[in-house]
């Protein structure tokens, strides 16, 4: 039976190209079970503007959501339901349906996920996320979110405790279970009453309390027979004693439940007004997630958009079959003027892999799926149909030829207008030059019928010959190494390629002696023209193997050239680096000795001092002059910079990720995760991502920068000064006191109570950077100051 890939699923079929695997591994993408079945039944044939479109979605998917966005989607999906219960409790409420507090709970789950979507994601335009960022959450959250969770908490745990009526009935529960309990437990540590029991405790059958009583030693007094065991050995008996409150108890237990349902139904009704604005929510989830699983796909497997050809052909750069590890990576190119391609050349060379990879990159391509190439361009045949290398049916008696043929005349009736036909190693179950003509003149056939484009491959070389010579076919082989003797997998274009059968079974029979001889004696019973056609298409594919091993080697040499041009780049910069730290650490050391000598001098000497700083100042300038740059200056953040040790429980974060502030609500040391929410949402984060919160207290962080322009001098002299003048020439001083250029500042202000030392002192008072330091002169004519 003929089947064209892409109208039906046919498992046989699909099979031989391994589809059903790569769906399976496709479908674990999805987190939604609706979305797993879709993703890989969901098919757009004849609608380009379609497929144009689901590519379009998926490039966004891929651009705009980084890793730390697709950590936070996949722990918002978690918590909901995989299964279609959201569906199921939706479509009850817009019927106007009342759903349990455990249902309603998935409900408001889902309304929390979109709130977070609306208000903390990062805005991006993304389909189905971009719409339920325009949705308005907040008269729902008013109405049905806020006093539901004030109830019910993301378990679905009830907190009577919280409703005035049930937190009163719960009391009363607790309190009677209590008395009943005790009750039946004295009851039962009586010695009298231990001899008509079957064990010493008490159990619950039916809401009721009840005691198991032998039923042999059963006494009517006792009570009232609630259940029996299945041997009937045992009669669970409820006390006389406690009856009366287990009654009570039932009666508390109905009032609850009253309460509860009605809840449920308030809560029922205030949905049933939102149902529209709950099931778009839910249909647009889901949307993010179908496309959020396509582009995960297509990153995991490193697969490329395809571009959709207007004309018959395909173009593939670097095509590679999908489920292979490591595989060689051919280009294949069917113009609209070419009928296809015939591939040759040994077994176990790839011929089989490039077919399938074809046939897996149009079922991709078909279901909206990016395809295994670096650069691709394919058109959108009406049938793409694949024929694998043995089509025996033993049922119905057709021997593979028999089933071949039956294949071939489904075709011809089946074919589209368009068609992409692959068929590997054609009637190889019959001799070669009868299969070789018969190829040719189907092919003939199938090419008057419709447009056509047939890649098919061969061993037969009558066929192969005159393909070659045909120019409307494009002749290729894959590659056999003969001198390591072993496939290249790689496609030569141009010409066709020795089967190199002889050669094989000699390789594979060379730990069977008894069979050493075959391959000679099949040598000389071989026609010596198709010995040296075949020898010759041998040598050919050689010589373009060697010349792709000399070409590899150029491009990896001028590759190799390129990077020791930029290592030698590198390492005269870190010479050149190393040169002027090497400056830098003199200068330095020249500074602080200069700096140690003017603290240790005398007052008196504070000309030569002078001298000194002069010195240090100049030695400054020059380490900037050596090292060629100004000093840098910080520059914020680019990632978090939350120290994981320092934070706490409580405290308010600022997510790097989102752009929205959370609270802490548990910190792991060990993975160097923290968890943060706000509201009923919760996410675990890298720390590394996470900043302290822009309105919460921290420690300032500051970061100076500044080029010296002028000498830092240790004293002043500003008597006759005016007062704002005297005020700048401090604001200067302090900054070099603060900088460290200089140990301590003096200023020279005269006796008296002027203006200027009055304003000094009053503002050394105030500081909490500097102070006064003691005079050990006693001149109160000049106050010195250092840092406090």
């Amino acid at each position: 039976m003929t089947i064209n890939l892409i109208n039906e699923n046919h498992s046989v079929h699909h099979a031989q190209v391994e589809w059903n695997q790569l769906s399976q591994i496709i479908s674990q993408f999805a987190y939604f079970d609706t979305n797993k079945t879709q993703i890989v039944s969901k098919i757009f044939k004849n609608n380009i503007s379609l497929l144009n479109q689901e590519f379009i979605f998926t490039q966004n998917y891929l651009r705009q959501l980084k890793d730390d966005h697709r950590q936070v989607l996949n722990q918002l999906f978690s918590r909901l339901p995989v299964d279609d219960s959201l569906e199921k409790f939706s479509n009850h409420i817009s019927k106007n349906g009342t759903l349990q507090f455990q249902e309603l709970n998935k409900l408001c789950i889902l309304l929390e996920c979109g709130q977070f979507l609306n208000r903390d994601f990062p805005k991006m335009n993304l389909n189905g996320l971009e719409l339920i960022q325009t949705l308005d959450f907040q008269p729902i959250s008013r109405k049905f979110i806020r006093d539901f969770r004030h109830l019910v908490d993301e378990n679905g745990d009830v907190h009577f405790e919280r409703h005035p009526e049930l937190a009163d009935l719960t009391r009363r529960l607790r309190e009677t279970e209590e008395r009943i309990r005790k009750t039946v437990q004295e009851w039962i540590n009586v010695p009298q009453n231990q001899k008509v029991l079957q064990y010493n405790s008490y159990d619950v059958h039916y809401d009721r309390y009840v005691v198991p009583v032998r039923s042999d030693s059963y006494r009517s007094e006792i009570g009232m027979i609630v259940s029996r065991s299945d041997s009937g050995s045992t009669l669970f008996i409820e006390l006389y004693e406690v009856r009366e409150a287990c009654n009570r108890r039932l009666e508390i237990i109905a009032k609850i439940d009253e309460i509860i349902n009605k809840l449920a139904l308030k809560y029922s009704q205030s949905l049933y007004e939102y149902r529209e604005f709950i099931h778009l929510l839910r249909v647009n989830l889901l949307e993010v997630d179908f496309y959020h699983a396509k582009a995960a796909f297509s990153e995991a497997y490193r697969l490329e958009q395809p571009v959709v050809k207007e004309s018959p052909g395909f173009f593939f750069s670097q095509l590679f079959h999908p489920l292979l590890k490591n595989p060689v990576k051919n280009d294949a190119k069917c113009t609209h003027s070419d009928k296809g391609i015939v591939i040759s050349g040994p077994n176990t060379g790839g011929k089989t892999v490039f077919l399938k990879s074809l046939a897996l990159s149009y079922l991709l391509f078909y279901h909206g799926f990016f395809v295994p190439a670096s650069e691709a361009e394919l058109y959108p045949y009406e049938g793409v149909f694949y024929f694998g290398n043995d089509l025996q049916d033993l049922k119905t008696g057709l021997s593979s030829f028999s089933g071949e043929v039956k294949n071939y005349l489904e075709l011809i009736e089946n074919v589209e207008p368009s068609n992409l036909i692959l068929i590997d190693e054609i009637f190889n179950s019959t001799s070669s030059d009868e299969a070789s003509a018969l190829s040719l003149a189907y092919f003939d056939v199938l090419h008057k019928k419709s447009i056509c484009h047939i890649v098919v491959s061969t061993h037969h070389q009558m066929f192969k010959t005159l393909i070659h010579q045909d120019q409307n076919y494009i002749s290729c082989h894959v590659g056999f190494d003969t001198k390591n003797m072993k496939p290249t997998y790689k496609i030569q274009w141009g010409s066709p390629g020795s089967s190199m059968a002889i050669d094989i079974f000699r390789i594979l029979s060379q730990n069977h002696p008894i069979v050493s001889s075959v391959p000679d004696k099949a040598l000389g019973q071989m026609n010596t023209k198709n010995v040296s056609y075949e020898t010759l298409l041998q040598k050919v594919s050689q010589k373009q193997i060697e010349l792709d091993h000399i070409l590899n080697s150029n491009r990896q040499l001028e590759m190799d050239l390129r990077n020791q041009k930029g290592a030698m780049e590198g390492i005269l910069n870190l010479r050149l680096q190393d040169e002027v730290a090497k400056a830098k650490k003199e200068v330095e050391k020249i500074v602080n000795e200069a700096k140690n000598l003017l603290i240790d001098v005398q007052r008196q000497e504070i000309t030569k001092l002078r001298k000194i700083e002069d010195r240090g100042s100049q030695l400054s300038h020059e380490v900037q002059k050596i090292s060629g740059k100004a000093p840098e200056v910080s520059q914020a953040p680019t990632q978090g910079d939350i120290d994981i040790d320092v934070i706490k429980i409580g405290d308010v974060v600022y997510s790097q990720t989102l752009k929205k502030e959370f609270t802490v609500i548990s910190i792991d040391h060990k993975k160097m995760t923290v968890t943060i929410g706000k509201g009923a949402m919760k996410f675990t984060m890298p720390s590394n991502t996470l900043s302290y919160s822009k309105r919460a207290p921290q420690k300032p962080q500051v970061s100076v920068s500044f080029q010296k322009t002028s000498h830092s001098n240790l004293e002043h002299d500003v008597r006759g000064m005016r007062l704002s003048e005297f005020q700048s020439l401090v604001d200067q001083a302090l900054g070099d006191l603060l900088s460290g250029d200089i140990p301590y500042l003096t200023i020279i202000h005269g006796h008296g109570d002027g203006i200027l030392k009055n304003w000094l002192r009053d503002y050394l008072k105030k500081s909490k950077d500097f102070k006064m330091d003691v005079n050990e002169s006693g001149n109160d004519g000049e106050t010195k100051i250092v840092i406090a």
